[in-house]
């Protein structure tokens, strides 16, 4: 019963959030017509930050990447994860819909010859991706 009145108690002190980068919301990125991530974007004075996260249960891995933004175009590079990322994104004027590039990936192991098993999308990849909220 606590834990009820702990939750009521805080969601009547929440506030509306409101987003502060035209481009800020949930993304869902497709690779050969499958759902193949997901992706929250935020913004703030121009420095857009993403937070990529797949969705298989086999893969708990997520990546944090920021870049500053350029009109409708973000080249973004890790900052945190598993691998190093770097993706050329743009955003269509409908702020609804856009796409993003792999321009390289790496793991962190110092060890090239495996970078294809870390990495799941080849170099040179156009992912889609569509606006959920």
């Amino acid at each position: 019963m606590k834990r009820i009145i702990a939750a009521l108690v805080f969601l009547s002190l929440t506030t509306t959030v409101h987003a502060a980068g035209p481009f800020d919301g949930i993304y869902a990125f497709d690779y050969n017509g499958d759902v193949a991530g997901f992706a929250s974007i935020h913004e703030k004075n121009g420095l857009m930050i993403a937070v990529i996260l797949e969705p298989s249960p086999f893969d708990s891995t997520w990546e944090a990447l920021q870049g500053a933004r350029n009109g409708n175009n973000v080249r973004l590079s890790s900052i945190f994860g598993t691998i190093h990322l770097v993706i050329d994104a743009t955003f269509n004027d409908d702020n609804f819909t856009g796409a993003a590039t792999i321009i390289s990936c790496s793991d962190n192991d110092d060890d090239s010859s495996n970078d294809n098993d870390n990495c799941d999308t080849p170099i040179g990849t156009v992912l889609d991706l569509t606006k959920i909220f």
